[in-house]
């Protein structure tokens, strides 16, 4: 083990439990893999998911296999190259996923009526529709629990409900179901508003 390369230290720290370490190691290679990622990603799957999400999950996947022993990492040179080679597969992975038949990013073409939307978000909002948007969040999120929140927020990202269910922990169910109480918060605010 190179005793000048940090990297070798924090992996030893984190195999010995030290959480830093692990945070340590996330802080030096995070932003440099998602580039990597975002590379690799098709623009449909990108849509979907950023390379945000892929690296969090190389993340998760190389600390509970290096608990496992799978990896002798020396160097962050070796260490590079096994999460450049994590993310590359994660997005392999995620390609072939989105591009199931019956999920398939290809297939997803936008709605005349939906067209506003994509023309919405092609542009900076002004300050009135700012405030607005503040409001609006304001309403659809008063009183509703945490893990509510949480799914409004991942499903605002992109996310599909099943990968919100699996990211976290819940079933789609439940994802549905907060789901469907924001549209009915927001159809309230749509009928207030037309008042």
């Amino acid at each position: 083990m190179d005793e000048t390369d940090p990297v070798a230290d924090w992996i030893r720290r984190w195999s010995a439990g030290d959480p830093q370490a692990a945070e340590l190691l996330f802080a030096r290679y995070a932003a440099r893999l998602t580039q990597v990622a975002e590379q690799h990603l098709s623009r449909k799957v990108a849509a979907r998911e950023g390379g945000e999400d892929v690296v969090q999950s190389v993340f998760r996947t190389f600390f509970r296999r290096s608990a496992e022993g799978q990896f002798q990492i020396d160097t962050s040179a070796q260490l590079w190259r096994v999460l450049v080679k994590i993310t590359v597969q994660k997005v392999r992975t995620r390609g072939r996923y989105h591009a199931a038949k019956k999920r398939s990013a290809a297939a997803e073409v936008v709605a005349a009526d939906d067209l506003w939307v994509a023309e919405a978000l092609d542009r900076e909002p002004d300050p009135a529709e700012a405030a607005e948007l503040v409001d609006l969040m304001e309403a659809m999120l008063k009183d509703v629990p945490e893990l509510y929140a949480r799914v409004l927020e991942l499903r605002l990202q992109g996310m599909v409900p099943a990968d919100v269910a699996r990211e976290l922990n819940i079933s789609r169910n439940t994802v549905y179901r907060a789901l469907d109480l924001f549209k009915q918060r927001l159809l309230e605010c749509d009928g207030e508003e037309g008042s």
